[in-house]
Formats: structure tokens, sequence, C-alpha cells
């Protein structure tokens, strides 16, 4: 892989190979991000179980969809 570097006040452009260094900061921040979207991914999904939960449970108490909407209106996905 390579790295361009653009000299701002010159406009000279120098292609050049990832240092070491570089490319293992970018590993690691890849490894980061995957570990970022998933952690996303798991919090959303736990939400949407805890609404889903809360929307059955007061189901089983006998509110309606319709009174859920009006009083809860945050139990909506």
């Amino acid at each position: 892989m390579d790295v361009i570097e653009i000299d701002a006040i010159t406009g000279k452009i120098t292609e050049r190979d990832f240092t070491t260094e570089e490319l293992a900061q970018r590993e690691t921040d890849a490894a980061d991000l995957v570990q970022r979207e998933t952690a996303t991914t798991d919090a959303e999904s736990t939400r949407l179980a805890n609404i889903e939960a809360a929307r059955d449970h007061a189901a089983s108490l006998g509110f309606t969809d319709a009174m859920l909407a009006v009083m809860y209106p945050n139990l909506t996905p």
C-alpha cells in the first residue's frame, strides 16, 4: 500500500510505502472500528429486545398498542 503526501504550500505530491509503525497503527485502527461497530450493534439489539419485553409485559397487563403509544411513546422501536 502507498501513502500519498501532498505538501499544502508547494503542492508537491510524494508517494511512498507505509512505515512499519503506520501500518501497525492502521491495523489497530481497523480493529478498533470493528469493535466499536460490534458494540453499537449489540447495544441496539439489547435496546430493541428491552422495548419488545416492555411491550409484551404491558400487553400481558391488558394495555393495547394505542394505549402504549399515548402513555409510552418511547416504546416504539
